[in-house]
């Protein structure tokens, strides 16, 4: 698989849950359970990038009911998709849907040390609006980001 070949993204469904804990085991700490994937499932909240014939990552987009904040809740993008385009290729599907559905912004959370998905959102247009001391499960600090939607 090369940058070039662009990975297709379809919602996620429950024969996509074996393969999307295996993306969340990925995480040392702050995992979604398996029972928080099957309702992000049923509530049509998870989209997945197909890239050659592999699910090569997932995104998690929620909005409360009567509101035009769309919240990314999380992104994983396997270790052998990385370098591909696949993370910039999840948040903008996300943006895409949001706007669609209406939103005027899009928020997020981010781990403080982790500098790659910062410069992905910076790059797209995120700004840090928040410091969040001690944020996620092992203590570490996190950003809340957010990008107005055009």
């Amino acid at each position: 698989m090369t940058v070039a070949e662009k990975p297709q993204m379809r919602r996620a469904t429950n024969k996509d849950l074996p393969v999307l804990l295996g993306l969340e085991a990925l995480f040392t700490s702050d995992r979604m359970s398996k029972r928080s994937i099957q309702r992000f499932i049923r509530k049509k909240n998870i989209w997945i990038a197909i890239h050659g014939s592999k699910v090569s990552g997932s995104i998690v987009l929620t909005r409360r009911s009567n509101s035009l904040k769309a919240r990314i809740y999380s992104v994983i993008v396997a270790p052998s998709a990385r370098g591909l385009g696949i993370g910039d290729t999840l948040v903008a599907h996300a943006e895409k849907v949001a706007q669609k559905d209406g939103c005027t912004d899009i928020s997020l959370e981010v781990r403080g040390d982790n500098t790659a998905a910062q410069a992905l959102y910076k790059k797209r247009g995120y700004s840090v609006v928040k410091q969040l001391p001690e944020y996620y499960d092992d203590k570490a600090d996190g950003l809340r980001l957010t990008k107005i939607l055009h």
